[in-house]
């Protein structure tokens, strides 16, 4: 053997490693290992998961990325990367890309296209630059970055956070243009590292929520059968599959509920109120609930209410304004904070992560940022989650915002869909809250499963000022928080659903449970969510695991500014719906044959699934049977709405396999 060919197989195999691509966005399928930069609750002109304009060419997938440039801007997109680039010595960034302006229009500086490396702490940018050559039609880009130097001050932070797209920079005359991306790949895998992370353990785990009162409330419960530690022995035991538990410290919402007595700063009961505290028995009770769950090996959250004691009774209010007036000069917020820190030692020992909730006053007074400093001195190891504004998704820098949940929805108000993703920079796992019950949002929205699950299936881990944020759900089961006389909801399979996807998808998802008042098993787990979540459990705890159901979009439900597509009662019996319309076959290769039984059913529209008509056709013949040719869809889910013209009609969903 040549005895250079051992050390050319060597080199061959670093070259290869080298030049190594890893997918890092694509719609197709719902890669997302970087992650737009943008702030959710601003309206942002890129759109996921937009039809693709061209499919004859080079690219082929039906959904991609598009962008709208604003006119008369210096325009770039920025990502952030959650693996910093420390090499550019050989570095390629790989792309597709699209830009709707004709051949002959396109210009030296229109057709720029420029990918950047970037520290959001230092600068020190650095770009390669390539141009479009056709207009309206996929291009490929390669940017190779060869022997780049990076700035030593860039690399003392840990290198480039940021991958930027700079679109006709250098210039800000050029009209408003559209951009379509797809299939970006660079040299580094962007997979978040997570292993050493506060919030690891979350990542994957299925949790349920365990509430227990606080306080004089907490007294009165157990005095009258409440029983919390026989309703978590019951919740141990009939669901060994839950990872993790929200509890609470201080009870949902109201903060002037303590369930713990023992405090190393205040004798509360009698220094401010005895009904801020339970009694030492019923405390005793409660540190062994936590120990129960903790023996069991499920994590352990903590949650915590921050609005100072605004809900508190006036007597008790009149009794915390004179404590804190005459031993902290008049400082509501640092009586507060003593007041909390006292009981940390108490319950350190269980907290796996806290949770703090209504946090406005804290915010708004400039004193979050040292209250949640304050946990993290006294239990460093605990993962934190801080409260702050939801955020959205958004459609062409329009926030997703739903219309009708079905032909059964009698709530006229709409609501926007909730996007789970960093927004602080104290968290390591986003608090979870849905869009607000009572803003006319049911806990299981059809809108969660077209645009919150997919987008925590993308990528389950979210980035804030460099900071990882694990995403996690928290889903009601009830159309009220916690109350057992409130609507059931969820059922068992879409509970189901929720949970394997984002199981799967290494997130975290929590189910918000409710406790029974009903004598003999107050304290309990209501029986009908303990239905829901044992056969969750069981499922789960099955080998294999078994599939879900898989998600259809409700009749009649639609998006604000999708087509009207609920069933009409004035001209088209419901009742009478499934024999008026048949469509097959489903899934469907190339034609789609449909029969009526009623000429009042004339118009036809064939909508991707975030309401992009791509097809009509007028059913105007006088025939009981047409068929569409859909042979220039690419695979896919689509809905075929089906009208009269004026009235609201029929919707039914199909797949386009091929």
């Amino acid at each position: 053997m040549n005895k250079y060919f051992p050390f050319f197989l060597v080199l061959l195999s670093f070259v290869q490693i080298a030049n190594a691509q890893f997918l890092w966005l694509e719609d197709q399928t719902n890669t997302r290992k970087i992650e737009f930069t943008a702030e959710e609750d601003v309206p942002t002109n890129l759109t996921g998961n937009f039809l693709n304009p061209n499919t004859s060419g080079i690219n082929t997938h039906t959904i991609v990325s598009k962008y709208n440039r604003p006119e008369g801007t210096n325009d770039f997109l920025h990502f952030n990367l959650f693996n910093y680039v420390t090499d550019l010595t050989d570095y390629t960034v790989t792309l597709k890309a699209y830009i709707d302006i004709p051949t002959d229009e396109l210009t030296t500086n229109n057709s720029k296209l420029r990918v950047f490396f970037d520290s959001s702490d230092e600068g020190g940018r650095v770009y390669k630059q390539l141009n479009f050559t056709v207009g309206q039609e996929w291009e490929t880009f390669t940017f190779h970055f060869q022997n780049v130097a990076i700035p030593q001050n860039v690399l003392d932070v840990g290198g480039y956070d940021l991958m930027t797209l700079g679109l006709a920079n250098g210039s800000t005359v050029e009209p408003a243009t559209t951009y379509y991306f797809d299939g970006i790949y660079g040299s580094t895998d962007q997979t978040a590292t997570t292993v050493d992370h506060p919030a690891a353990w979350l990542a994957g785990s299925w949790g349920a929520t365990f509430p227990v009162y606080g306080g004089e409330r907490l007294d009165a419960e157990i005095a009258t059968g409440h029983d919390p530690l026989g309703g978590v022995q019951e919740l141990v035991t009939e669901l060994p599959a839950v990872g993790h538990v929200i509890t609470n410290l201080s009870y949902f919402a109201h903060s002037h509920y303590f369930n713990v007595r023992d405090n190393t700063n205040v004798d509360v009961a009698t220094e401010i109120h005895e009904s801020l505290v339970p009694s030492a028995e019923n405390q005793e009770i409660m540190l062994e609930v936590l120990q129960t769950l903790k023996n069991s090996g499920k994590k352990i959250i903590l949650y915590i209410s921050t609005n100072y004691l605004d809900r508190a009774s006036d007597e008790t209010k009149v009794a915390w304004v004179a404590y804190y007036t005459a031993n902290f000069g008049g400082n509501e917020y640092l009586a507060y904070k003593d007041l909390v820190q006292g009981f940390i030692p108490a319950i350190a020992a269980y907290a796996d992560g806290y949770w703090f909730d209504t946090t406005t006053t804290l915010r708004d007074d400039g004193y979050l940022e040292d209250f949640v400093q304050m946990f993290k001195d006294a239990d460093p190891g605990a993962a934190m989650s801080v409260s702050e504004f939801g955020h959205l998704h958004y459609i062409e820098g329009e926030p997703v915002t739903v219309d009708s949940d079905g032909v059964d929805d009698e709530d006229e108000r709409d609501y926007d869909v909730s996007n789970f993703r960093g927004n602080n920079s104290y968290s390591d796992f986003t608090r979870g809250h849905v869009s607000a019950l009572g803003g006319g949002a049911p806990p299981n929205s059809w809108g969660y499963e077209e645009f919150t699950l997919p987008a925590m299936v993308g990528n389950p881990w979210s980035m804030y000022e460099k900071k990882q944020v694990l995403k996690h759900a928290w889903f009601p089961i009830r159309d009220k928080w916690h109350v057992s006389s409130a609507n059931l909801i969820f059922g068992i399979e879409d509970a189901y659903r929720f949970s394997k996807i984002l199981i799967d998808a290494k997130a975290g998802v929590t189910f918000a449970n409710t406790v029974s008042n009903i004598n003999g098993i107050a304290g309990y787990m209501t029986p009908d969510e303990m239905v829901i979540m044992k056969a969750i459990n069981d499922r789960l705890m099955s080998s294999p695991v078994p599939d879900y159901e898989p998600y259809v979009r409700p009749e009649g439900a639609f998006l604000v500014g999708e087509i009207d597509n609920v069933l009409s009662t004035d001209s088209i019996d419901p009742t009478s719906n499934t024999s008026q319309i048949q469509m097959y076959p489903n899934p469907v290769i190339n034609e789609l044959t449909i029969t009526r039984t009623t000429n009042e059913i004339n118009n036809i529209v064939v909508m991707s699934t975030i309401g992009i008509k791509v097809l009509e056709k007028l059913w105007d013949d006088g025939a009981f049977t047409t068929r569409l040719d859909l042979s220039n869809l690419n695979t896919g889910m689509y809905f075929v709405n089906l009208s009269n013209g004026t009235n609201r009609s029929i919707t039914r969903r199909i797949i386009i396999s091929k």
